[in-house]
Formats: structure tokens, C-alpha cells, sequence
């Protein structure tokens, strides 16, 4: 029993909350999660049974898609350090320190002594290394923050993270949405509103590493549990997991669709209407949890577009694919247990294509065009070299990547692999990728403005307008739309209609934080100060880490005059998220109008930490030093602002 606690312990919790529902797997100390991913198991629990799947799937990049840095796996060149990106003029560092990564950035005066230095343990990696890693850390309160450089495995070197190429970029504040964690790991033991919209983007410490077996195969914990009790046959046992080779087509794509089908990366496509992020299960139509759109870039036409996450995308985009009747599928070349060795994978992919393609009697594919010859190749030769061969992608431009649109000739290898910029997409618009989706009119039109809101961040005036108007009329109550709303109303000061509809919006959850928070400012706005105060405070005596929620306070309580109240909850705000640029910022505000210059200078030191292109915050930084005799930091902050 000691070596089972030890493989598969996920925390005392998870395992107590177990003994009432399935008491036999807590008995043997196995936790089984609840909340918004009910019914799993730790993946390690499948190798009992399934160990040859479980050593092989181990080799597996999904399998390695997500796990706590260690020495044992290390692949990084830690001496090619310091890492300058030249666009922000700013220095990054990823060092080994016992084990722990420790990851730090820095800018540079023109003496060259460092300044606006920002350090931080790696909590997580994501990515299995074969392409790429992305560097996470995690605040008291769970949140996931990624860190600006990535290495990058071809290449063997160290380059900005994608997205964070430009001179303006996301820096150290870039938080991990669901979306991101509900594919890139299995699921863990959230909450049971986790994933919802308008809930706060934290997670457990403890997290899996590594999507798993579940992931493909549905929750396994009723699968266990008959396993381990030999209640019933075992056709009992069999019924209760899913079994994707046994599935329609349609449904047995849709596993890999919910998450390898990305048709842009630009505008992400909305979940459907009552879904959360961790909701989908195999078995069920993929078209029921995402309604998957896509873009009009007038500098890049649809089939020239490839992006990392294109497979099933490309794929689809091509012949085999359109005059293949459904014989073409991603399990076509690939098994998700296996991975194919280097030496066999010219026979592997050969032999998948010439399932499909006649030869002639030269053993050769036959050709389709009268009177053309294959080219002669070997039993060594890979068919993908020259028809699916590996190309740059342009949303992640370090990186290069088999290209999924079978062609009939490849261009050349030089001009495939040659550094690409990196470009940011310009969207003319945004439609349903797929025509002939089941979606209804409204919904269709209401996630469609929901996009164009996230995709505008909230800017869209014109999309806020036409989404109020649509629920208006279809007497909606789906909660996605309403707090995408709410945040668009307030994000555009428009107090009169967001105080108008805030009644309605909570009545489909009270406890939102997003909605109640933003129903606070509107209440705030309209004249109501003590209103929208006590409903906050009232939220936060019930859930203290609400951090955004609680930064709304903060605000409040500014605005309102009570400036000591107000600072006191910043501090409890940073208790909880250390990295809170805007409360900090916000607090050394509050602490030079109330005469604390110390205060006010530690304040604003930590904004630059986290945010350098501050300035206007460094301009007043200068003045508070200089005014306490620090002349040396005022003259070193006082020479960034002319850089």
C-alpha cells in the first residue's frame, strides 16, 4: 500500500473527498478528482493494467506535454546565457540552480549596472522539448504566468516565446487561460466552477504532468474501481471506458479535432454555449463543445497559411483528404500509444500512403496524370519527405514542422527552412470554418461577437452594441456572452448600459466574480458607492483570493476617498499575487498621497520590475529618490526615460 500512495497520491483532499463515493479506490489510496473534471484517476493507475501501453505512450510527446522542471530533465543550454532581445533592449537569464530553474530579466543602464531586475523559480515546463519549452510560475493564489523566452529544441537555442518577438510584448504578466491547460495537460481536481467564464484563471499546486491516458479514453475511476473489485463481466468492464477505435469516425477525430484543430490561432473559436473548458469528454461530437472559426488575412491566403497547431487543418485541405471518401484520418499514420523510431518511419508513413495508392509494376505509386512516372525511390525513401516535408511555421517562427497539406512536389528544402518574421495576422473577418456546423443563428452570431470582442480586447464598440441586442431580443441566459458583455460595457466606460443589464446578467449566476464585480462598478459609477462596496466585501469574506475581484475594491475604495482601506487591501491583494503590477502601481499612488515616500518608492520599484515600459511611473520613481537622496537611482532611472 506504501508504493501505491507513492505512485499515485494527488493530495489528502482529493483522497478524503473519495471515500464517499468510491470508497474501495480511496481504500487503496487512490484519489479520484471531483468539481469540474469529475471521475479521473492519476494516469499512473492505468500501467497496473495497461503497462506495455503505458511504456510505450511515456515516449510520447502528449505524454511529456507538461511537468515540473528537474535536473533529470534538462536539455537546455544554460551557457549560452545572457539572451538579449534586441527589440525590448532587455536581458533574460534561465540559470540551474540545485535542480530549481530560476529565470530572470533585466534591462541595462548605459554605465551597464542592471535595473528593473525581475527573478523568479520555474514552476512548470510546457512542451515536451521535441520543438519547444515555454516556462511557467505559479502565484500563492494559482495562477499560471509564462515567462518571455522559450528554447527551442532544432535550432538548440534560446529566442523569445511566440508572441513575445515584438518590442511591445506581454512580459512577465502573460496569464495561462483554461484553454491553454485544458489541452496541454490532463485533468486535475478543479473546482467545480473552474473553467466557467468569469471564473478566476488559478489552478492546483498539484497538477498532473502530462496529458494521459484519460485525456483519449474518459474519466476512469468507474473503469478502476470494476477492475479492481471484479464487479461484473467483462463486458462491464470494457463499457465503462471509452474505447475511441470502436467510436464512429466522427466522433473518434473529434478527440484529437478538440484540440489539433485550430484553424487560426489569431481569433480563438468560442467553446459552445454552457460549456466550460474542462467539460468535453471522448464519445461525445466535438461540434457540441467548440464552434471552430476562422479568418480572412488579405496578406496571407487560406492555403498558405500554416500554423503549429495546423495538422487535421492542412490535412483537410488536401486532395487525399477531399477525394478520399473518409478514408483519411489522423489514426491513418498514427498511433497515439506508439512512437515510431527514426530507422522505421520511411516504412511506416510509405506503407500508410500506399494503402490508399495503387503501384505499377515497378512497385512504384501510380501516377494519375496519362503517361507520368513516379520518380524511382527506394524502399528507404519517406513519402513525406516530398509530399508532407516539414516547413517553418509562422505563428511560432523558431520552430519547423511536418506540413499536413499532402502536395504533389515540395519546394525546396532551403526555402522550407529559411528564418521567416514574424507578422501579426490582419483579420477582414472572422467566419464559421465550417459551413454546414450545427449551431443555430443566434448562437452562431453571439459567439461570433464574443470573438470579436476578445479578439478587439473589448474595444469594439460596434460588437458590445450588436451582442447586447441579440441577447436582448433572444432572452439569452447563457453566462458566456453576459460577462463578455459586462466586461466590454465596462471596459468602455458605458456605465448607463452596463448598470442596465447588470440585474439580469446575475440572475443567471450571483456569485460570478466577474459579473458581480463589474455589476459593483457600474453601481459604483451610477452613484450607488456603497452598494457596489458591500457587494464586493460580501463576495470576498467567501472566497479571499479572488484577486481580480478584490483589485476592484481597491479601486473603489480610491475613488471613493478611503485611501487607508484601499491600501490595506492591496497589501492582502499581494499576499496572494506578488506579481499584481496594477496594485502595485495603484498602492504606490495611494502612498505618496498620503505622504509615505518609502512606501510610495517600494511601490513603484516593484511596478518596474514587472512592467520597465512604465514610464511614467519610473519619471515619478526619479523624483521620489532624488527627493530622499538616493541620487544615483534617480539618475539611473532618469536615463531610461531617455532610451
Amino acid at each position: 500500500m506504501a508504493a501505491l500512495l507513492g505512485l499515485w497520491g494527488h493530495g489528502a483532499d482529493a483522497l478524503e473527498a473519495s471515500k464517499d463515493t468510491h470508497p474501495l479506490l480511496a481504500e487503496m489510496g487512490i484519489p479520484v478528482t471531483f468539481g469540474a473534471a469529475a471521475g479521473y484517476v492519476p494516469d499512473a493507475v492505468c500501467a497496473d493494467c495497461h503497462a506495455d501501453k503505458a511504456e510505450t505512450f511515456a515516449e510520447m510527446g502528449m505524454a511529456r506535454s507538461f511537468y515540473r522542471p528537474s535536473r533529470e530533465k534538462v536539455i537546455e543550454d544554460f551557457g549560452a546565457m545572457p539572451f538579449h532581445h534586441e527589440p525590448s533592449d532587455r536581458y533574460y537569464e534561465m540559470e540551474l540552480r540545485d535542480g530549481d530553474y530560476w529565470f530572470q530579466r533585466y534591462g541595462l543602464t548605459a554605465e551597464g549596472a542592471r535595473i528593473d531586475g525581475f527573478s523568479v523559480k520555474v514552476d512548470w515546463i510546457l512542451g515536451s522539448g521535441n520543438h519547444s519549452r515555454i516556462y511557467l510560475y505559479q502565484t500563492p493564489d494559482g495562477a499560471l504566468f509564462q515567462l518571455p523566452i522559450s528554447w527551442y529544441t532544432q535550432s538548440q537555442t534560446w529566442a523569445m516565446a511566440p508572441g513575445y518577438e515584438f518590442k511591445q510584448h506581454f512580459g512577465v504578466l502573460r496569464a495561462v487561460p483554461p484553454r491553454c491547460m485544458a489541452c496541454h495537460n490532463g485533468f486535475a481536481d478543479y473546482p467545480q466552477k473552474s473553467g466557467l467564464p468569469g471564473y478566476p484563471w488559478t489552478y492546483p499546486t498539484d497538477l498532473p504532468e502530462g496529458i494521459g491516458c484519460q485525456r483519449c479514453h474518459g474519466p476512469g475511476a468507474e473503469h478502476v474501481r470494476r477492475g479492481f473489485s471484479g464487479e461484473g463481466g467483462v463486458a462491464d468492464l470494457r463499457a465503462a471506458i471509452v474505447q475511441p477505435g470502436k467510436l464512429e469516425d466522427e466522433k473518434l477525430y473529434g478527440i484529437c479535432y478538440g484540440c489539433h484543430m485550430q484553424p487560426t490561432v489569431t481569433v480563438n473559436s468560442p467553446l459552445r454555449l454552457g460549456r466550460g473548458h474542462f467539460s468535453f469528454r471522448p464519445g461525445e461530437d466535438i461540434e457540441a463543445f467548440v464552434m471552430q472559426l476562422d479568418i480572412t488575412d488579405p496578406n496571407m491566403p487560406k492555403p498558405e497559411r500554416f500554423e503549429i497547431n495546423h495538422h487535421p487543418y492542412r490535412m483537410k485541405q488536401s486532395a487525399c483528404y477531399t477525394q478520399g471518401e473518409g478514408e483519411l484520418g489522423c489514426l491513418s499514420c498514427h498511433d497515439p500509444h506508439v512512437k515510431i523510431k527514426p530507422k522505421a518511419r520511411a516504412a511506416h508513413y510509405r506503407k500508410a500512403c500506399l494503402s490508399c495508392h495503387e503501384t505499377d509494376d515497378r512497385g512504384l505509386p501510380r501516377m494519375t496524370t496519362a503517361g507520368a512516372a513516379h520518380p524511382t525511390i527506394t524502399q528507404e525513401d519517406d513519402c513525406t519527405a516530398c509530399h508532407m516535408p516539414e516547413r517553418r511555421t509562422q505563428d511560432v517562427v523558431e520552430v519547423w514542422m511536418t506540413d499536413h497539406k499532402i502536395t504533389r512536389r515540395a519546394d525546396p528544402l532551403a526555402e522550407r527552412l529559411a528564418p521567416i518574421p514574424s507578422v501579426n495576422a490582419e483579420v477582414s473577418d472572422i467566419y464559421l470554418h465550417d459551413p454546414e456546423a450545427d449551431v443555430a443563428t443566434d448562437e452562431a452570431l453571439i459567439l461570433k461577437l464574443v470573438s470579436i470582442l476578445q479578439y478587439s480586447g473589448d474595444r469594439a464598440g460596434y460588437a458590445a452594441t450588436d451582442l447586447g441586442e441579440v441577447l436582448a431580443r433572444s432572452g439569452n441566459r447563457d453566462l458566456a456572452p453576459w460577462v463578455r458583455l459586462m466586461e466590454a460595457y465596462v471596459r468602455q466606460d458605458r456605465w448607463t448600459e452596463a448598470h442596465a443589464v447588470s440585474n439580469r446578467a446575475l440572475s443567471i449566476d450571483p456569485d460570478n466574480p466577474s459579473l458581480l464585480g463589474n455589476t459593483a462598478m457600474a453601481s459604483f459609477a451610477m452613484g450607488e458607492h456603497a452598494e457596489g462596496i458591500d457587494a464586493i466585501r460580501e463576495r470576498l469574506s467567501r472566497d479571499p483570493e479572488l484577486v481580480e475581484l478584490r483589485f476592484k475594491l481597491v479601486r473603489l475604495l480610491a475613488i471613493a476617498g478611503h485611501a487607508d482601506d484601499a491600501m490595506t487591501e492591496a497589501e492582502t491583494l499581494l499576499q496572494y499575487r506578488p506579481n499584481h503590477m496594477q496594485t502595485w502601481r495603484l498602492l504606490g499612488t495611494l502612498a505618496m498621497q498620503g505622504g509615505d515616500q518609502e512606501l510610495a518608492i517600494r511601490a513603484y520599484l516593484n511596478t518596474l520590475e514587472l512592467e520597465p515600459d512604465a514610464q511614467k511611473v519610473r519619471a515619478t520613481a526619479a523624483q521620489l529618490l532624488r527627493a530622499k537622496g538616493r541620487a544615483d537611482a534617480a539618475d539611473r532611472h532618469e536615463g531610461q526615460l531617455s532610451r
